[in-house]
């Protein structure tokens, strides 16, 4: 059987979401490979980092976080361990390491400049996926108070 022009089956570059080596591939694509980590992203998926309050709409705006991300800790590791996919949802367990390059930019606007300091800190992301298995959101979880510790760094309260 043949597809019919008008209505093409995509071609999958990535694991689906409820594949087995989807972690793997999905923490690899985190750690150095922008171009391949907007393969698992929707046109219009969303990614949303709870921590430091970002959204990011669309694979430019993913893409555009991703290098920051790299940019900031150019020696990221990101592994994804236990993984659970069904009904289009997926929750995943992570962790990030790396060595920090440049100033932290905080919620509040306040610039950490921690740089040459170690993190690695554990989180959760919790996403939702398509009947092609691109994910049309990501909501990463993680304690920014724990790699502010890990990095030394130290907020003062703005009364003092």
């Amino acid at each position: 059987m043949t597809s019919s022009p008008t209505s093409p089956t995509p071609s999958r570059t990535t694991p689906h979401p409820s594949d087995p080596g989807f972690a793997l591939a999905y923490g690899i694509a985190w750690s150095n490979d922008p171009d391949a980590l907007l393969e698992f992203f929707a046109p219009d998926g969303v990614y949303r980092d709870i921590a430091l309050d970002g959204t990011y709409r669309g694979r430019g705006e993913v893409g555009r976080f991703h290098r920051f991300m790299l940019s900031f800790a150019p020696d990221s590791h990101i592994e994804f361990g236990e993984t659970w996919a069904a009904g289009g949802g997926l929750t995943s367990r992570w962790g990030w390491s790396g060595t920090v390059r440049g100033p932290l930019k905080l919620r509040t606007g306040e610039l950490v400049d921690v740089a040459g300091a170690r993190f690695s800190v554990p989180g959760v992301a919790v996403c939702t996926y398509d009947d092609d298995g691109l994910l049309t959101g990501h909501d990463d979880y993680w304690d920014l108070a724990t790699v502010l510790y890990q990095v030394g760094a130290r907020i003062t309260s703005p009364t003092g």
